[in-house]
């Protein structure tokens, strides 16, 4: 057998294909939320303003304002990055087993899952932040650490159900969580 042949059984194309589908997806959000925040202070309230309006006639009265549908897209803005994170991360681990997590001579965390969770956390907070910090640069717009804050939210939140979906998936399995010894 040849070395090419031998080292094709130790790739799965299926995740190494779901892994470029999703941090493709991945990448596009990050440069959607730059595109999103490099709009003048006018502009991005204007914006807001149109949903709001929309959301307003059709209920039929006032029930949303600008700054409540604002912290609304900030925590679905990044809940989205954070899931396609996890998804780009998760998959990435699985397209070979010699270089998964689960080979690794030092284990800091316990699982996959709990690995693909802290690095999506890294990734997504970072990205908050360098989001912020851009906005010190648009005209009219400003940096708040509060909208972090916000952006955290929907991380934590998509995360959440993340782990409980892959826990109550687990249990109707009828298997358990691959945990390794720290």
């Amino acid at each position: 057998m040849t070395a090419n042949a031998e080292n094709q059984r130790d790739v799965s194309i299926i995740h190494l294909v779901f892994a470029i589908i999703y941090w493709a997806l991945t990448l596009a959000t990050v440069l959607f939320i730059y595109m999103l925040s490099s709009n003048n202070a006018t502009d991005s309230s204007n914006f807001t303003m149109l949903f709001v309006d929309v959301i307003n006639s059709l209920a039929g009265r006032e029930v949303i304002d600008n700054s409540t549908l604002r912290m609304i897209g900030h925590m679905a803005e990044f809940g989205c990055l954070a899931f396609l994170t996890f998804m780009a991360f998760d998959n990435t681990n699985k397209i070979s087993y010699k270089t998964s997590y689960a080979e690794s001579p030092m284990k800091i965390l316990q699982s996959d899952n709990e690995m693909n969770i802290i690095l999506t956390i890294w990734f997504t907070i970072l990205n908050a932040i360098f989001d912020e910090y851009h906005q010190l640069f648009v005209n009219g717009r400003n940096g708040s650490i509060l909208d972090v804050g916000v952006d955290c939210i929907g991380i934590v939140i998509v995360l959440l159900i993340i782990r409980v979906s892959f826990t109550i998936y687990l249990k109707a399995k009828g298997r358990q969580e691959v945990r390794y010894q720290v």
